[in-house]
This record gives C-alpha cells, structure tokens and sequence, in this order.
C-alpha cells in the first residue's frame, strides 16, 4: 500500500470471492466515457466486478485547426518519413481533418512509415485501413516508443497530439536529430466537451457525475466500498483528485506510469500500476491492488491478535 495517497479502503471493507471471478463482488469504478469503456469494462466485468463510469474528459477540435490542416497537405505531398500516433483519439481527430481534404487518411499517409504507441491505436489504425510500421513492445508509451525508435537515420517526423501533450516525445526524437513537426490535433477538456470530437450513442446505462461519486463514496464510509478506482490518463488524474476524490474509500488503479507519476504529484500515488495498457493489464493491477489491500488488513488483524 501507498499509504495516504492510495485511498484504502477502510478495516471494516471486505472484497468477496466466489464463482463469479477473481473480483467477484468488487466495486469499480473506470474514468472513460461509454463510447470508450467496452472493452475494459467486459474484461472487470467477466472477472465479476460491479462496474460504473466516470467519464471525466472529453474531446475536441482545437482552436487554430491552421497547424494540423497544413501538416497533412504536407504528409499527403510525401514530406515526411514518419507520422507517429499516440492514441486512438488522434486517429480520429485526423480522419476529420483528411476528410475536410476530400482524401482519406489511409491515402494521405500511403508512403510514409507509421508509427503506433500501443494497441489500442494500433487498432484505430488498422480501422482505418492504415498499416503499422513500428510499435513498442512491453511499455507501449511515449517514453517506449522514444527508448525503442527502429531509425537511426534522420528526417522529417509529423507527430499529431492533444494539445496538453507532454513535449518528450517531442524533444526525445528531436535530440536523436530528427525533425519533428509537432501540431494540436485536438484539445483536452471536462467532460462533456461543447462539440466532441467523436459524438457518441447514449449510454445504455447510467454513468456518474463527480458528484454522485461524491456520495457514492461517502456512502462507502457507511459500509458499501468503492473497492478501485481506474484511472486512465495524467489527465484523468488530475481531474479526479480536483473534483472527486475523497480519502480513504477506494484504491486507485493507474493504467501506466505516466498516469502513476501524475497521481504522484498530486499527492496520491495509485496502489498499482498496469503492466500494460489492456484491458487484461488493468484488470491484472486491480486484482493486485485489492489482494494487497486484504493482505496488509490481514497483517493488521494478526498483529492486534498476537502482540
């Protein structure tokens, strides 16, 4: 356990077991919106946890378009050696750029190297008709993707990001003598954005407000526990700790380190961290943070027993 930071939940919460999965009866708790939950939302759910959303974040076009609309005349024209995508959302925000151009993606980027951060972009990729030349391995981040770069050479390197982007992607590759255009594919912000960037179906199912989790989390105090809390971005973090979090009542899940290190600064470090940013990960780190937690509690309760 991480202490203070980690929002244990208190000595009288229990996690039950039984048929249903490794997290049968558990509460959690994942900041994604509908549109962006299925997968890791099955996955909690198949290993038996009671799963509710909290989407936090939302998507939309940025500001100046100017940057990201001149970048993709120039990718289309073949002036660039690589495009590197560093989620799914980017894939989308540039669909809706390209097809501003009459072109598609796939064809805008026909003959230039792509490159992928993890899986889930991957797939956005393919998706769209668009083949991945490159993609980390095991820490499928900007920082793997940075550590594992295939080209020594030099060149041209268009990277499309949210406009809150961390720059050491960025600075990385431009320090190893690339020349990287980096632009504003789209912009970060509270849930729900004015206009989305990608419009999604009504939920089928309730999702939660910051404050219904407010008082879904004060009624754990009274003996119904957030067991875990998923959160899914240094964005998402920030966020939850602002408007949501209330110590003491749930774990926090990080979906990797960036997020780890975020939840960090903010004072509250998670109780785990995924291996991988998958659905099978996430819910890996949230059967270990709760295992940790009855363990420690366990530990408590044999020490009180024999002194």
């Amino acid at each position: 356990m991480n202490g203070e930071g980690s929002s244990a939940p208190r000595s009288g919460d229990r996690l039950s077991s039984g048929a249903g999965g490794a997290l049968s009866g558990a509460e959690v708790v994942l900041l994604r919106t509908p549109g962006r939950a299925g997968p890791m939302a099955a996955e909690l759910r198949a290993r038996g946890a009671r799963v509710q959303l909290l989407p936090l974040i939302d998507f939309q076009l940025p500001e100046d378009t100017a940057p990201v609309s001149s970048g993709l005349l120039d990718l289309g024209a073949g002036g660039f050696d690589w495009i590197i995508f560093t989620s799914a959302t980017t894939v989308q925000a540039l669909k809706h750029f390209a097809s501003a151009t009459g072109t598609p993606l796939s064809a805008l980027v026909a003959g230039t190297r792509v490159a992928a951060v993890g899986a889930a972009t991957g797939r956005a990729l393919a998706a769209a008709g668009i083949d991945v030349s490159f993609m980390p391995g095991a820490d499928q981040s900007a920082r793997g993707l940075a550590a594992s770069w295939p080209d020594a050479g030099s060149g041209r390197i268009f990277l499309p990001q949210a406009d809150i982007a961390d720059p050491f992607l960025r600075n990385a590759l431009s320090s190893a003598g690339w020349k990287v255009t980096a632009v504003a594919a789209y912009e970060t912000v509270d849930y729900p954005a004015a206009v989305p960037l990608v419009r999604e179906e009504p939920a089928e199912e309730p999702v939660l407000t910051p404050a219904d989790y407010r008082a879904f989390a004060a009624g754990s105090r009274q003996g119904n526990p957030i067991h875990a809390v998923v959160v899914t971005s240094p964005s998402t973090a920030r966020r939850f700790v602002r408007d949501c979090l209330v110590p003491g009542t749930a774990l926090l899940a990080a979906i990797g380190d960036p997020t780890t290190q975020a939840l960090g600064r903010l004072g509250h470090p998670p109780a785990a961290t995924a291996a991988s940013p998958t659905p099978d990960g996430m819910a890996d780190a949230v059967e270990a943070a709760l295992a940790a937690h009855q363990n420690s509690r366990s530990t408590e309760t044999e020490g009180r027993t024999h002194p």
